[in-house]
């Protein structure tokens, strides 16, 4: 297994992880659920060309972002975090995140929830979003979480979540640390195993080391999932939450990874 490739799979189990743990924090609140919020029904998976397609039934209020364009962004950019929202068959939400050329800080690229009041997750894309990016950020050790280029309608609520405004004028938050530090040995993969007994065995390394670095959830997490559901349905505009209002996608994190 090449050295990209290589790296490209620890990545790919941290994303995994990272959504699969959000999600299970999120069905741990239950003190907060809205009422009719069947969490049976949620799923926080890739963005793949299911969510593609539903997306493109969103109609003519979506902003229309290049979602079809995010799993070859997630090809290129090795550390890049992709996320949507479902429930049950129904895509509630999308985010794509990038570090692009940091070592501390990863950046929310691109943000949007499904417009109109039939979203079951109104009011809780970007907290959920947050969620799982804040899950991978103390994975790869960041210590900061920007928003790139954040809907000047989502910024009360960005917030209420925590964002401040920094001397440059960026709107970031710093990444809580976990509560408690785990200490964890994870054994190197023998190179005499064969290719696919080498590749199982990396991921059940990967995903362990994922888990570690996780650590439990912070108060800083249950934070966004009480402003969530506290504020979320005055506060998060329908919509774009987060990206360029006009012109292209600034490309940069893609061919910086593969340079």
């Amino acid at each position: 297994m090449s050295t990209y490739r290589h790296r490209g799979l620890r990545y790919q189990v941290y994303r995994s992880q990272a959504r699969k743990l959000a999600l299970q924090a999120f069905c741990r609140s239950q003190r907060l659920l809205r009422p009719g919020l069947d969490v049976d029904k949620l799923c926080f998976e890739p963005i793949g060309h299911r969510a593609v397609e539903a997306f493109q039934r969103w109609g003519e209020q979506t902003h229309h972002f290049p979602w079809e364009e995010v799993p070859r962004w997630t090809d290129c950019d090795l550390k890049g975090f992709d996320l949507s929202l479902w429930s049950e068959r129904e895509l509630c939400g999308l985010c794509y995140a990038s570090p692009r050329q940091s070592r501390r800080c990863i950046k929310i690229i691109l943000l949007e929830g499904k417009p109109g009041p039939g979203n079951p997750l109104r009011g809780l894309v970007a907290s959920l979003s947050l969620l799982a990016v804040a899950e991978y950020a103390r994975m790869l050790k960041y210590s900061r979480i920007e928003v790139q280029q954040p809907d000047p309608g989502a910024e009360p609520l960005y917030q209420s979540l925590g964002f401040v405004r920094d001397s440059a004028g960026s709107l970031v938050l710093p990444v809580a640390a976990m509560s408690q530090q785990r200490t964890f040995h994870i054994s190197e993969v023998p190179m005499s195993y064969s290719k696919d007994s080498r590749k199982a065995a990396l991921i059940k390394r990967y995903t362990a080391q994922a888990i570690a670095l996780a650590g439990e959830i912070t108060d800083q997490q249950w934070h966004f999932l009480e402003v969530g559901f506290k504020e979320g349905l005055e506060k998060e505009p329908g919509g774009k939450l987060a990206g360029p209002r006009s012109g292209p996608i600034d490309y940069e994190w893609s061919t910086a990874a593969v340079k």
